[in-house]
């Protein structure tokens, strides 16, 4: 089955939004690997969990055979198993003070008591290994009952489609607020930020530092005290005067900001990736000489690269300043971390 092609055929023939999600839900897993491997995978996650196999739905480019994200194709090196619990007691266990409505997905890696959040992250994390030839990572998604999941599925195949978010058959708020991608982010920020999470023989671009983070994964992560708080809002006052003179690709993360143990970093040190505007007048270069002086004020510490420049130059600068944030200062803590990767919100950048 062609997923891709039957969605966009229903689709076009008016089949509702949520109908289409209750379809592909009870379609087949398109699947290319050991079934029974899979299947014990399952039945460890639910005594993991302590659900039945029953309660667990294989979403993402695993059922799909590519992400209804980005329509990306399943790669084993870089894709998750995405996995779906319908269970309302365990859905009751996750505190979920983060949610935007009553029935949007939790996590229990984010959402469960400290105690119990740390002993499954650990849990989820052997369970990934065991399997890391063939997922990039096992994430799981709960929600309250069926009608919830189909609702989360069908913002996601909503999105995919192209189709506006006024959709009547799609409530804004019932769309999951928290990817696998920004889930598996705190997971990362709360195991210390390591260069690796996986051993280097089975570590990819994919699941290595730098780790990549959304505006929103990111204030979650590192805005855990009232002085980090404050310079993120200077980071995106920042970002909005930049989009005046140039588009902010991406920007690369590092120093003392990362460590969240630390509440009162001195500064934020980031590196931005830009490409010019050809609707800008001016030279770029000295408005951004400016603006870097400007941000200092804020404690803010900005640095570029131009993303339209010679590939060298590229390679580079961005070698360089990947070295410069994971070196030590004389007389700083020896600490063996990785960066952030941000990508900023289009609407700041």
């Amino acid at each position: 089955m062609n997923y891709a092609e039957w969605i966009h055929e229903q689709h076009a023939r008016c089949m509702l939004i949520e109908q289409i999600a209750e379809a592909v839900l009870d379609g087949p897993v398109l699947y290319s690997g050991d079934a029974a491997r899979l299947a014990s995978l399952l039945r460890d996650v639910g005594r993991l969990l302590a659900v039945s196999v029953g309660d667990i739905h294989i979403v993402g480019s695993t059922r799909f055979g590519f992400s209804l994200r980005d329509g990306a194709v399943f790669d084993p090196a870089f894709s998750d198993l995405d996995l779906a619990v319908v269970n309302a007691g365990l859905y009751q266990r996750c505190s979920a003070v983060t949610v935007a409505s009553a029935d949007t997905a939790r996590f229990p890696e984010r959402d469960f008591p400290f105690e119990e959040r740390i002993a499954v992250r650990k849990a989820f994390d052997a369970l990934s290994r065991s399997v890391a030839d063939r997922f990039a990572y096992v994430s799981v998604a709960v929600f309250p009952d069926q009608a919830a999941l189909v609702r989360a599925q069908a913002g996601r195949i909503s999105a995919y489609l192209g189709v506006a978010s006024q959709e009547p058959t799609i409530r804004q708020a019932d769309a999951v607020p928290a990817s696998a991608v920004e889930t598996d982010f705190q997971r990362i920020v709360d195991a210390g930020l390591p260069p690796y999470m996986l051993p280097i023989a089975v570590s990819t671009p994919g699941n290595a530092s730098p780790w990549l983070a959304d505006g929103t994964a990111f204030q979650c992560a590192f805005g855990v005290s009232s002085l980090r708080q404050a310079k993120l809002v200077a980071l995106r006052r920042a970002f909005a005067d930049l989009a005046q003179v140039v588009d902010v690709q991406c920007c690369l993360v590092g120093g003392s900001f990362l460590d969240v143990s630390n509440t009162a970093p001195n500064d934020l040190d980031i590196v931005a990736f830009y490409r010019a505007r050809a609707d800008v007048r001016f030279e770029p270069g000295r408005a951004l000489q400016r603006l870097t002086r400007k941000f200092l004020l804020e404690h803010i510490d900005m640095r570029f690269v131009p993303c339209d420049a010679e590939p060298w130059l590229m390679v580079k600068l961005t070698s360089y300043f990947t070295m410069l944030y994971q070196s030590r200062r004389p007389g700083a803590e020896e600490r063996d971390s990785g960066l952030v990767l941000l990508l900023p919100d289009r609407t700041q950048a």
